[in-house]
């Protein structure tokens, strides 16, 4: 059953038909930071954000305050409840104007104070079909609640362009995603994804099999860092999302070494995954952060394991 949904429009309304859509999507997290950042926006922009039914007032009118600010065309859809990230982006790519998208999660800040402006002149230089900007931690400091998440995401996902280029379609995320709109309703992300994990290497590892997948150095930082039982959390959420992956993409996902790890782990003692849980949270603060990161790989692949055949 669909989300009963409203929608807000905020700020000027668009003259002419914008020249890119800024996409976010966000459940209980306030995007309003990314939002501030985003102040200044060139001509042509226009913003759609998705309440995925947070069902929270005070948080829909803080980033609705934060949408004035802007000075931009803002449309914010309102889900009455929770439907799932896939469907959120569907959502939005349908009223979503412009030829191009950019997909940018809640948590989200640019790196670049021209962040956009740059998006748009790759936009006329190259014309691509899809392009992913890269992550970073660059305006995210390690606490001691999240120094895992820190470690672990500096080690997995923030890497120069010419690196990801090695593995296009494996590298890519939708937290700073570049997409032609028109691709995008040819080829949408699949809401068999809920919960949490994967839909977007799923989309991406589908879309690499129709067009190019470009890679440049635009980041964002990724601001909204988890603590160690949110990290823990969303490992247990995600395993039938790897089992649907794996599934859909056997080739590709066989050479993922989460793969390879979950099924060497398949024929592993249970107690074995609460070693891993005991080394990742580290309560006697002893351990150096790259066995912490190893044992979260672990952990988390061991909950894989349990999804596939």
């Amino acid at each position: 059953m669909s989300a009963a949904e409203r929608t807000l429009s905020i700020g000027p309304h668009a003259r002419q038909t914008p020249r890119l859509s800024v996409l976010t999507p966000f459940h209980k997290h306030d995007p309003s930071p990314l939002l501030k950042a985003l102040r200044g926006a060139p001509d042509g922009v226009e913003f759609v954000l998705l309440d995925d039914g947070s069902g929270s007032a005070h948080l829909l009118a803080d980033v609705a305050h934060a949408a004035e600010a802007l000075a931009a065309p803002v449309r914010i859809i309102v889900w009455d409840r929770n439907q799932g990230r896939a469907a959120g982006r569907n959502r939005l790519i349908a009223e979503a104007r412009a030829e191009y998208v950019l997909f940018l999660d809640a948590d989200m800040i640019p790196d670049a104070a021209n962040f956009l402006a740059i998006w748009l002149g790759f936009i006329d230089w190259q014309r691509p079909y899809v392009a992913f900007g890269g992550l970073s931690l660059r305006q995210a400091a390690a606490t001691r609640e999240t120094a895992l998440h820190h470690g672990l995401f500096a080690r997995s996902d923030c890497k120069p362009a010419h690196l990801r280029e090695r593995a296009p379609a494996q590298s890519v995320a939708t937290a700073n995603l570049l997409v032609r709109r028109d691709f995008l309703a040819a080829h949408p992300f699949d809401n068999g994804f809920v919960g949490w994990g994967f839909e977007d290497v799923d989309w991406a590892l589908s879309a690499a099999q129709h067009a190019p997948i470009a890679h440049i150095d635009n980041s964002a930082t990724h601001a909204g860092l988890d603590d160690v039982d949110v990290l823990m959390r969303k490992c247990r959420e995600a395993g039938p999302n790897f089992a649907r992956l794996a599934a859909k993409h056997p080739r590709q996902v066989a050479r993922f070494a989460a793969h390879r790890t979950a099924r060497a782990l398949k024929l592993a003692p249970q107690w074995l995954r609460g070693v891993f849980a005991w080394l990742a949270r580290d309560p006697m603060g002893a351990a150096p952060m790259p066995v912490r990161c190893a044992a979260l790989k672990l952990y988390r692949a061991s909950l894989y394991a349990e999804h596939l055949p």
